[in-house]
């Protein structure tokens, strides 16, 4: 290898987690800033990841990271406890706010689509789980930030990141996101930063298990708000229903104070 070569690969592995954000946004808002449109290009994120991996970690580094993606097993315990913690987030979000406004659930793919709940199971996990945590979020930046910094610094690095990486999705019609309102934007980054708390902490006490802290993690958060917290059903799948934002707000409440449980008592900090 030249000296020119080991100067650029020590430069990459300084500067690597800023590259993955800003690669990972060039390459994800190329549809925005190209087409005119509000549009997001997934992929740009793990191809980022793809590439610095192989450069930082070589063949090896990508083969160990695909191998922890599908590394289902982990103690039964955690899967309970990742399942027990959101589908919590989600019933306390519906009982406070029946309590607090009157506000009566529908929970509208339950009642009505029952038996089509595994396919839109299916459908998410194609998506966000495993395009933004494979070489993505928990899959290559959080490894990389934990090697120099707390366990609560890595959370809000990746996860402020990751909300705000949403934000073209707030502006093209139809997306959950959209749903939301662009107002609660800030909102939606804090929940994002308080759900990364948590993952992480799973991450860590699952021996750095990708596949339990990650993709399941992710696959679960984004099914039970789906199925509890709002009106989706796969016949209007293509236009996600207005969220509720009694229920947005409440949620993110309760994410970040049983994420501060996490900081406290896993001395994350």
């Amino acid at each position: 290898m030249s000296t020119r070569a080991r100067d650029i690969r020590r430069f990459i592995e300084k500067y690597q987690i800023l590259l993955f954000f800003l690669f990972s946004t060039l390459l994800g808002y190329w549809p925005w800033y190209i087409l005119g449109e509000p549009g997001w290009f997934m992929l740009g994120m793990p191809l980022t990841g793809i590439v610095l991996v192989g450069i930082t970690q070589g063949k090896e580094g990508i083969k160990e990271q695909l191998k922890s993606a599908v590394r289902v097993k982990a103690k039964p315990g955690h899967y309970l406890g990742i399942l027990g913690i959101l589908i919590s987030i989600s019933l306390l979000t519906l009982f406070i706010s029946y309590i607090l406004f009157g506000d009566v659930p529908s929970l509208k793919m339950i009642r009505t689509e029952p038996q089509l709940i595994p396919l839109l199971f299916l459908g998410i996990l194609l998506g966000g789980p495993i395009f933004e945590e494979v070489f993505g979020l928990r899959g290559y930046a959080l490894p990389v930030l934990l090697k120099t910094k707390s366990p609560l610094i890595s959370s809000i690095i990746v996860g402020t990141y990751f909300g705000a990486w949403h934000l073209a999705e707030f502006f093209r019609p139809g997306s959950s996101q959209y749903a939301i309102g662009l107002e609660y934007y800030p909102l939606f980054i804090l929940a994002e930063i308080g759900f990364s708390t948590i993952m992480t902490w799973f991450y860590i006490r699952s021996n750095k298990n990708l596949f339990l802290s990650g993709v399941f993690f992710h696959w679960m958060m984004n099914c039970t708000s789906v199925i509890f917290l709002t009106d989706i059903t796969l016949t209007e799948i293509e236009s996600f229903p207005k969220v509720n934002p009694h229920y947005f707000i409440l949620q993110t409440a309760i994410i970040l104070l049983i994420a501060a449980v996490f900081i406290v008592k896993g001395k994350m900090h």
